[in-house]
């Protein structure tokens, strides 16, 4: 009995271990790929990747599947596993998608932010102009999203939000390819002025222009220099 109590007992433990392994291994190998450590169409087998973060496959076939949903990873139909690259068509499908539901986010959140919500606003705008200054586009890229979220969250629509904010960070990658120069940042700190303006006026309307004009300008960089994927090698 002591003997099945103490498998049961370890059983637990790395049912309750299980997710902060994958955590782990997924924020490492997601910073592996943003820095560019891990270039596009890399492999990744997962006896390689479960060595290096000194885990076992299983965490890291789970996490290749969670960072395939994010646009990472792409797998393909033999179960191999490479970095995903970044394509013209990719590009223009998700910012499409963001176009309209954070079109929508932006303008039911602008409709119902508060002073309190607005204040907050204000707040992440000055972080964003230190952050433009400093071209750090890390801390750029996580203060915009807390301004986005922000006014999006006043609508209370939890689903949308959701959605709203796996896209964002869906576009990460693209999003560092336009984030290059000075020029660049302050365009895209234009369009949070904006934006966190038409918010503090409540106008949903002019808020979902903003968005729409910041996405639209991200897809004309963007399209004009990657790669399509019809130009990719067979295989």
């Amino acid at each position: 009995m002591a003997g099945a109590a103490s498998d049961l007992l370890v059983s637990v433990t790395a049912l309750e271990e299980r997710p902060t392994i994958e955590r782990h291994v997924a924020a490492s190998l997601r910073d592996l790929i943003l820095n560019g450590r891990l270039p596009e169409g890399m492999p990744l087998r997962h006896r390689e990747l479960a060595q290096r973060f000194g885990v076992s496959p299983t965490p890291v076939r789970v996490v290749l599947g969670m960072l395939e949903r994010d646009g990472l990873v792409e797998i393909g139909r033999t179960g191999r596993a490479s970095v995903s690259r970044l394509t013209r068509e990719d590009v223009e499908e998700v910012y499409a998608a963001r176009l309209g539901l954070e079109g929508l986010a932006a303008r039911l959140g602008a409709r119902a932010v508060g002073d309190g919500e607005v204040g907050q606003m204000r707040e992440l705008l000055g972080a964003l102009r230190q952050a433009a200054r400093r071209q750090d586009v890390d801390r750029y890229l996580e203060a915009r999203w807390q301004l986005h979220a922000t006014c999006y969250a006043a609508a209370r629509r939890e689903r949308l939000l959701a959605e709203v904010e796996r896209l964002f960070w869906r576009s990460e990658r693209y999003n560092r390819l336009i984030l290059t120069t000075g020029t660049r940042f302050r365009r895209s700190l234009s369009h949070y002025r904006d934006f966190v303006d038409a918010s503090s006026r409540r106008d949903g309307e002019a808020a979902e222009s903003v968005i729409h004009a910041s996405i639209r300008w991200g897809v004309e960089l963007l399209s004009v220099t990657l790669p399509s994927e019809l130009e990719r090698e067979p295989g």
